[in-house]
């Protein structure tokens, strides 16, 4: 969105010369001024031009300047259209008005400090309505993945009770000892994979419902508390762990839990090939300015295919044959890490294993 101290860019369509040059010689200074002598040349501007305000005669030649914006309107609805006339009828302006084919009008010859004001409030309403639809369009971006996610995660929430149930059936049958503990295996692997889908639930909506808190986190006790979490789920695994620079990154201490927590359990999940114990590496640095992070495992990896698509929601790679994945953690990640600012990246070879960078601003007051 430009900034207010810009200059205003406009567009003046009318087939009396002398009227675009006294236009052009009294707003060149403060504005970007293009002319067009007709609504053809206007139009062909306008397919390498994006104006934030047009202005147009309404006695023209081939068409009158409401029929150009009821054209433009089409075209490009985003900028605000003001009509310019000293004969159109009181009936015509509020027609044109009320099917928004225009925005405001003055009457010619106008008066150069009403236009300059005209021209600031339009450039208002110009932003207003950028500011808009962009937020209609993340609000429709946002009732579609939250129909989505209910579905998922309704569904994927149910398959590990069900599989419960069916067990806990099994096991009042089961006499033997033995049978009956690895049932009780079963069982207990179900209830981690409803951990996990709860957890993620209330990650996305924390994320998104949570207003941004900026607070010193102590970031190598994060990590360390997150290293301990996983342990018991995945003793084969040996993580390694570096930290140097400071202690306290100012950040959202929750977005910065998802980002390292979903990347480091991705990484113990995944960074095995075989039954045998596996490492990763994790190494983070923190300056005066920002924090890096990286997380390495030497495991199934991620296709060249499939990289672009790891943040999508719901989405899982045809290499992971886990089903205890949400397809939600990298989404979220990508999500958490945009609202404070920071950036994450991921290398990755079929069969190699998985590298990720995570790059977040210090954001010390």
């Amino acid at each position: 969105m430009t900034s207010p101290k810009s200059k205003i860019s406009i567009l003046y369509v009318d087939d009396e010369v002398h009227n675009l040059s006294a236009f052009k010689a009294s707003f060149r200074r403060d504005h970007d001024v293009y002319l067009a002598n007709s609504a053809e040349e206007a139009f062909v501007i306008l397919e390498t031009l994006s104006p934030q305000i047009v202005i147009a005669d309404q006695r023209m030649p081939e068409v009158t300047g409401v029929e150009f914006f009821e054209r433009l309107l089409v075209k490009n609805p985003d900028p605000i259209r003001i009509l310019l006339t000293a004969y159109t009828s009181s009936q015509t302006v509020i027609e044109a008005v009320n099917k928004g084919q225009i925005d405001k009008y003055l009457v010619k010859p106008w008066n150069n400090d009403l236009m300059q004001s005209t021209l600031q409030a339009g450039f208002s309403m110009y932003e207003a309505r950028i500011a808009l639809r962009v937020k209609n369009e993340e609000l429709r971006r946002t009732n579609s993945e939250l129909n989505r996610f209910v579905y998922s995660v309704s569904h994927d929430l149910r398959a590990p009770l069900m599989s419960m149930l069916g067990l806990i059936n099994l096991a009042k049958l089961e006499k033997d000892i033995e049978g009956q503990v690895q049932l009780f295996e079963l069982m207990e692997k179900s209830v981690v994979k409803m951990d996990t889908y709860i957890q993620t639930t209330l990650d996305y909506y924390r994320n998104f419902k949570s207003e941004i808190s900026i607070e010193p986190v102590q970031v190598e006790a994060l990590i360390t508390d997150i290293i301990e979490s996983l342990k018991s789920y995945h003793s084969q695994c040996k993580i390694n762990f570096t930290h140097t620079g400071g202690q306290e990154l100012h950040t959202d201490r929750m977005r910065l839990k998802i980002c390292l927590g979903n990347i480091i359990s991705n990484a113990v999940k995944y960074g095995r090939t075989n039954g045998d114990c596996y490492e990763v590496n994790i190494h983070s640095h923190l300056t005066e300015d920002e924090y890096i992070a990286t997380v390495e495992d030497f495991g199934i990896g991620i296709s060249e295919a499939d990289l672009p698509h790891i943040y999508d929601m719901f989405y899982r790679s045809p290499q992971n044959k886990d089903s205890k994945s949400t397809g939600l953690g990298l989404y979220l990640v990508k999500e958490a890490i945009q609202r404070i600012k920071g950036h994450v990246s991921a290398n990755s070879k079929l069969g190699e294993g998985t590298r990720f960078d995570l790059r977040i601003p210090n954001q010390k007051k």
